[in-house]
């Protein structure tokens, strides 16, 4: 039996890493033709371990993963492309025990990281991603009180998630729709707000960055719902991930129907929004306005 599949790429963070292979564990038992249980004999385990490396909750062993790579008839080739993706998995990437992004998004920052593609659509601010400086400080003070020392640092991580825009050797490619009531609603003094949709409008000229207004005249549309982004990964048959927050923390979505039903929400709001053109002409327009 060959169970290698395709050649991927290595990924550039170890949350990708830790999630491929455990897609890949899946689906190798899968077609290997056996259960859970099977396979937690061999490793003389229980079932549930078996799920939790699956599902990302355990990081798999080395050892382990000899052991069920020899079980699924692995060619020896492949051996060792899985090994270094298990290597990987347990490295650190500089979110993990960063005060500033809490363990409920730090899964999130690992992804975005680690992502090629990101596809956001915001009905309350534009793109975390998106921001300046002036602006982020301006909206982590509105907060719950945080002291100076976090106010710090949770804009440096804030600014260093966005150096996978531009610092990454293959850079991040970002599509973002933002409602126009996000850009309106005000967010520190004019200033902030006319430096914050002046570079949206800059960075939307970006190669790899496409920024679209969804203006106030387009009346009712399907992302009345909620802000949602999808992360698209470097890996045949990855549908992503689809990231939902709310107050209690971060959701993820992987099955491909639900991945796919965002997508088709994502490409209707595109179709509606202003042209890329027409959202920068907007963003420098709207900030002119701003008194």
């Amino acid at each position: 039996m060959n169970s290698s599949g395709p050649v991927v790429p290595e990924p550039i963070s170890p949350t990708v890493g830790r999630r491929w292979l455990a897609q890949e564990v899946r689906r190798l038992r899968e077609t290997a033709g056996l259960k859970q249980s099977d396979v937690a004999k061999r490793l003389r385990c229980n079932a549930a371990k078996i799920a939790h490396m699956e599902s990302m909750r355990n990081t798999i062993s080395g050892p382990d993963l000899e052991v069920m790579l020899a079980l699924f008839d692995v060619p020896s080739e492949r051996v060792e492309w899985y090994l270094r993706l298990a290597e990987l998995a347990k490295e650190k990437g500089w979110w993990d025990g960063n005060r500033a992004v809490p363990d409920w998004f730090s899964l999130y920052v690992g992804l975005e990281w680690g992502a090629d593609r990101i596809r956001e659509w915001d009905l309350g601010f534009p793109p975390g991603i998106l921001q300046i400086r002036s602006y982020i400080e301006a909206l982590v003070r509105g907060e719950d009180g945080p002291s100076e020392v976090e106010v710090r640092e949770l804009v440096e991580a804030r600014l260093r998630r966005q150096e996978a825009l531009w610092r990454r050797e293959e850079p991040l490619w970002m599509h973002a729709i933002v409602d126009e009531a996000a850009l309106r609603r005000r967010v520190g003094g004019a200033e902030v707000m006319r430096e914050q949709l002046r570079y949206l409008a800059e960075v939307g000229r970006w190669e790899n960055v496409t920024v679209q207004v969804l203006p106030f005249a387009v009346g009712p549309h399907r992302g009345h719902l909620g802000t949602f982004h999808w992360l698209g990964f470097p890996r045949a048959g990855d549908p992503g991930v689809v990231y939902l927050e709310n107050q209690r923390g971060g959701i993820y979505l992987e099955e491909v129907d639900e991945v796919a039903m965002f997508n088709g929400v994502f490409e209707s709001l595109a179709e509606q929004a202003l042209s890329a053109a027409e959202s920068a002409d907007f963003l420098s327009e709207l900030a002119e306005e701003i008194v």
